[in-house]
């Protein structure tokens, strides 16, 4: 009678961690999943222009508004339509995240920094000279070159590599916050 109660205990907490087991597969691959889907292709230009919604009340927000999704197209249609709403605060997550990786290289940020306005000057100097409408290439080359210029100095600095992993933080964010928070009804 021992033995048999022993043996239904071991076959009940087998039955637990096998539960706990496939719920973890499901969820994993629900959210791998998500690597497959379009988070923009809801996405229109009047999203970019509406008013977004406090940071901090977007990523610290009630616990009811949150929940795992049932199924992958669920996780989905949640991203989609998340992204179409949150759109301007996970641009400001992008944002937050490459200066904070450009934080302690000062050089390659002012480097970035100083890229624009050297571009804009040698363009507005190239059309200041009369070059863009005697020589239309030579605009054209000459802006190249200091674009290429520009890039062969950012990736010798390592600001693609800080773009790159800004980049790929904040739509791993994206896709997190979008799959668990819930659709507005």
């Amino acid at each position: 009678m021992q033995q048999s109660k022993e043996n239904r205990q071991a076959s009940s907490s087998a039955t637990v961690t096998t539960s706990a087991y496939s719920t973890v597969v499901t969820r994993a691959r629900i959210l791998l999943s998500l690597l497959r889907t379009n988070p923009f292709g809801k996405l229109t230009t009047n999203d970019l222009n509406k008013d977004k919604t406090p940071l901090l009340s977007v990523f610290c927000g009630r616990t009811e508004l949150y929940s795992f999704p049932v199924s992958q197209s669920e996780a989905a249609a949640r991203v989609q339509e998340n992204v179409s709403h949150f759109i301007g605060n996970y641009i400001s997550v992008f944002v937050i995240f490459f200066l904070l990786s450009l934080y302690k290289q000062t050089t390659p940020f002012l480097v970035l920094l100083a890229s624009f306005p050297v571009t804009d000057y040698l363009d507005s100097l190239i059309i200041k000279k009369g070059l863009d409408q005697a020589y239309p290439f030579a605009r054209r080359l000459l802006f190249f070159i200091s674009k290429l210029g520009i890039a062969a100095l950012l990736l010798r600095k390592q600001v693609v590599i800080a773009f790159f992993l800004s980049l790929s933080a904040a739509y791993v964010a994206m896709l997190l916050h979008g799959a668990l928070r819930k659709l507005r009804e």
